[in-house]
């Protein structure tokens, strides 16, 4: 008995030495090299979604102007600052299993924290170049969109046709939803509530004939026309009694630079940027 416990005591003897001397050093820099690859992209999502800050479709931008993706981008940002301050504070004890264990513990946590800012900056970027999400505000495209309705425009083209349900931005920085009636060198006539291209009535099926009734502007004028300038487009809203739009000074004809995107369908959108 005394033989068996001397050899199972030299073993756990042997096991404490070969514990003492492991090296955590290759592991735990591999952990490392994962934790500054993906702080890495925390900071360039972080750096990609304040430059489209600053591009033209920053106001449908739902990561700006949303309190909870910026709370997230905030966490995501401090929490990889502190693991980079922590990576510097221990790159001497890189041995140790302490250590080792620490950073294996931060990159399970990190892992998918540092998706966050990657999936943010993905949505700005379609943002920015592709499509933007908003809510009509205002009774001048009904019976087509009605107030605290949801929509995507496209504006990844630059092709405006007649008929097409755009937003524009007023040179008072508001932002409409109209309809194009009018295009680049055209003339647009109102007759008595008909609406004329070049000499020719159009049909508007989207308005509310029996109710609705097209006057040149607010003092209720029944006959005139306008011409519309090369690169500019003539404006209407399907609410044509309580719309502003071209028919007036205020608005007047609108630029291709004042064109924000084609309205392509409804949904309901819980991020919501607002059109009149």
């Amino acid at each position: 008995m005394e033989n068996k416990t001397e050899k199972i005591s030299e073993i756990q003897d042997d096991l404490e030495e070969t514990s003492a001397v492991i090296d955590y050093t290759e592991s735990t820099n591999k952990y490392k090299k994962k934790l500054i690859r993906k702080t890495s992209v925390v900071f360039l999502s972080t750096v990609i979604i304040l430059i489209t800050r600053f591009l033209k479709y920053a106001p449908f931008d739902i990561i700006i102007s949303s309190t909870l993706f910026l709370g997230l981008l905030l966490v995501s940002v401090l929490l990889g600052i502190a693991i980079l301050i922590y990576l510097v504070s221990t790159k001497n004890l890189v041995e140790t299993e302490k250590i080792n264990k620490n950073y294996q513990k931060l990159h399970s946590t990190f892992d998918l924290v540092s998706v966050v800012p990657l999936f943010m900056a993905f949505i700005s970027i379609i943002n920015s170049f592709i499509v933007s999400p908003a809510t009509v505000v205002g009774q001048s495209m009904e019976p087509t969109f009605y107030e605290g309705e949801d929509l995507v425009m496209m504006h990844i083209t630059k092709n405006y046709h007649r008929f097409d349900v755009i937003v524009l931005k007023t040179n008072g920085g508001e932002y409409y939803l109209k309809r194009i009636i009018g295009l680049p060198g055209e003339t647009v006539k109102i007759d008595h509530s008909v609406v004329y291209i070049n000499g020719s009535a159009i049909d508007e099926p989207f308005i509310d004939e029996d109710n609705v009734y097209t006057y040149c502007n607010s003092s209720h004028v029944t006959v005139c026309e306008f011409n519309v300038p090369e690169g500019s487009y003539f404006v209407m809203g399907d609410n044509r009694e309580h719309s502003l739009d071209s028919r007036f000074d205020e608005l007047g004809f609108v630029t291709e630079e004042q064109l924000y995107g084609t309205v392509v369908f409804k949904f309901n959108n819980i991020f919501r940027s607002s059109l009149n």
